[in-house]
């Protein structure tokens, strides 16, 4: 017995164990009249509200709850503080949002028994899916430089091609001298250019226009591309917004955008560029390193505050500013300055986002000049900061080498082409640099300087060749292409470490004046009237003849002509309103014929048909109207030059009338 009771007690023990924790279970989950049940709490899915600001949610507690808790705040963020809501009631929430973020929205409930386990909700409302269009676009931020384009792409939208096109301008009708606009941007062109941006020529990939498959924002540049394909998108061209000749531009901003199917649609906005109007507080400054000014170039650091977007920069002169003003540069006020530098402001903006350096550099450009650099700079808004402007003095040409020129001969010219010089030099020469030319510029110290003018202006010669300039062999001397005008030569000698010496006047240091070299005169063949008493001859047929189809009016005729003995070359007259009996002196009237050299080539109403290697030709010649016997008629007159150098009226063709040959066998005069 006692070991049955000693068997049964550990499973006594048990089973009150067991008993014990359930109903520690049950009176801690079970509602009492003193204790209620936990609360529960749930939310629908979030829906859109009609104006697209809102986010609208169902809450729905439970009837036990006393307090209920929500929040929502952007996805990573935890700053929102909850709201609570008395009452067990179902609540509609209707939470403000913005489209395109992701949210997250918590609720939970509470009694007295404590708090019910939350509820989340992560949500976002995409933009595109709530599109109608395949794209929708806004314009942002224009200014007379600068514009912002936002593009959102529908869901149904594969891809894109946006680009801007000035809409048209006022031109002259041709026909009538009066105004007529004319139109630039056109759709089937645009279509055109977009299909090409989207699909470019594999042989030379040049895009027009940027696309995109994903929402984004463009810009003046990225608005035109005009760049080849393997190019950045910052390599865009961009589009000038202000038009400096005329009073009002408007822009034409248009996208291209393809469905899923390859169906492409147009949308487009009209936008007219404001004046320019400096109405912004972004400020700019302009630095220009000394050690970055050369002869016809410098470089400019251009920085501005944190809210410039973009800047308009550039490089002029007073003459330049001036034009846009009835002052003389000298008396013009510093307002007046920026209000003439905002119209040469017509560029595309350079986006800025730090300082950065650019080098202005140009032929045109000329030493010891001074010229003015300037900046607008642009915030994110498209407001217009205020001009800043400073001038800039290009370097002065320096002339210091050890080089020298010891004398200076001229060799007696054999030919009109070419000019021979014999120069000597020291022993710190390595080369010379030689000018010569009818006429020397006001700028010659400088061209002597410039790299850029080798081979253009002058050319550098090094000692060791030095002596092809006395001799013509070897394509030796100095080329002259105005044989017989008086040249002027320069020179200057480059020493071993590259510096040059001062210039000198060739002619001079060879002791013939200050004035120049006379240059031998080329041997001019003196013009004199033709000779037109040879014996060349030629046969002409008439192959067709008849109305001018093809120009609805008027006549042709197609003829054949063929060289005969002792003919070198045949030459053919047009005339109109001729009589045949008026032709010869008509030809010989001809200037080609009254100032007849043997290298002459034939202008005006004369040109050649046969040359000396060409016996036979068909021509095709258009006539207006039909010979009659007062008025005449268009004439066709053919023209040999025989082996001896004269010439001979051959035969003549007149529509409606015949060849000379046909009237003479028929006893026509």
């Amino acid at each position: 017995m006692k070991n049955i009771f000693k068997t049964m007690l550990p499973i006594l023990a048990m089973a009150a164990c067991v008993w014990t924790s359930c109903s520690d279970d049950k009176d801690k989950n079970d509602p009492t009249p003193e204790k209620p049940a936990l609360p529960t709490i749930t939310v629908s899915e979030p829906a859109l509200s009609a104006d697209n600001t809102k986010a609208v949610v169902t809450v729905t507690p439970s009837d036990d709850t006393e307090k209920w808790y929500w929040k929502c705040e952007p996805k990573g963020e935890s700053a929102a503080a909850y709201t609570a809501v008395t009452g067990k009631e179902e609540t509609k929430l209707e939470i403000p949002i913005d489209i395109d973020k992701d949210y997250v929205l918590t609720v939970y409930a509470e009694n007295e028994s404590g708090k019910s386990q939350e509820a989340v909700k992560e949500f976002i409302f995409k933009y595109e899916d709530l599109m109608d269009e395949l794209v929708e676009f806004e314009i942002k931020n224009l200014s007379a430089f600068s514009m912002d384009v936002e593009v959102k792409k529908g869901a149904k939208c594969a891809k894109y091609v946006i680009g801007a096109i000035i809409k048209g301008y006022m031109g002259k009708d041709l026909e009538t001298g009066l105004d007529k606009y004319e139109e630039i941007y056109k759709e089937a062109e645009f279509i055109e250019s977009a299909e090409l941006s989207l699909n470019p020529n594999k042989d030379y990939p040049m895009q027009p226009y940027n696309w995109s498959d994903v929402s984004a924002t463009f810009n003046e540049q990225t608005l035109v591309r005009s760049a080849l394909q393997d190019k950045d998108i910052s390599e865009s061209k961009g589009i000038i917004l202000t038009a400096l000749d005329t009073d009002e531009t408007e822009v034409v901003v248009a996208i291209y955008a393809v469905d899923a199917e390859g169906k492409g649609t147009v949308f487009t906005k009209e936008v007219t560029v404001p004046d320019a109007e400096l109405n912004g507080q972004v400020v700019a400054s302009i630095e220009i390193p000394a050690g970055k000014i050369a002869l016809r170039s410098f470089e400019a650091t251009f920085t501005a505050d944190a809210n410039c977007a973009k800047m308009i920069v550039g490089q002029t002169d007073a003459g330049a500013i001036a034009k846009n003003s009835s002052k003389p540069f000298t008396e013009m006020s510093v307002a007046e300055i920026e209000a003439s530098i905002l119209k040469l402001g017509a560029s595309v903006p350079v986006a800025y986002t730090q300082p950065f350096s650019k080098e202005f550099a140009s032929k045109d450009m000329v030493p010891n000049t001074k010229y003015y650099v300037y900046a607008i700079p642009i915030d994110k808004q498209g407001k217009l900061g205020k001009i800043v402007y400073t001038g800039v003095t290009t370097g002065r040409p320096t002339f210091e080498g050890v080089g020298s020129i010891t004398s200076v001969s001229f060799p007696e010219q054999t030919s009109p082409e070419k000019l021979l010089v014999d120069i000597s030099v020291n022993e710190n020469t390595t080369a010379v640099r030689v000018f010569w030319e009818t006429s020397v510029p006001a700028n010659l110290d400088w061209i002597m300087v410039d790299e850029a003018s080798s081979n253009v202006q002058w050319i550098e010669y090094k000692v060791e060749d030095l002596g092809k300039l006395k001799t013509e062999e070897n394509n030796g001397g100095l080329y002259i292409l105005s044989p017989g005008s008086t040249y002027h030569l320069r020179a200057v000698t480059v020493d071993k470490d590259g510096k040059l010496s001062e210039i000198v006047d060739l002619v001079d240091k060879a002791g013939e004046g200050k004035n120049g070299i006379q240059t031998k005169a080329a041997e001019v063949e003196a013009p004199k009237e033709a000779d037109f008493s040879g014996n060349g001859a030629l046969t002409l047929a008439v192959v067709s003849s008849g109305d001018d189809e093809e120009a609805g009016w008027g006549y042709f005729a197609k003829l054949k002509v063929t060289k005969g003995q002792n003919t070198s070359k045949v030459y053919m007259v047009k005339g109109s309103d001729q009589k045949p009996n008026g032709l010869e002196a008509y030809v010989k009237d001809q200037k080609f014929f009254k100032e007849y050299t043997s290298d002459a080539v034939p202008t005006g109403m004369v040109s050649l048909i046969l040359d000396e290697n060409t016996s036979e030709k068909e021509i095709t010649e258009k006539f207006d109207v039909e010979y009659e016997a007062q008025w005449g008629g268009g004439a066709r007159i053919f023209v040999t030059l025989d082996n001896d150098g004269k010439f001979s009226m051959a035969d003549y063709y007149i529509y409606g009338y015949g060849t000379m040959n046909d009237n003479i066998s028929s006893g026509n005069p």
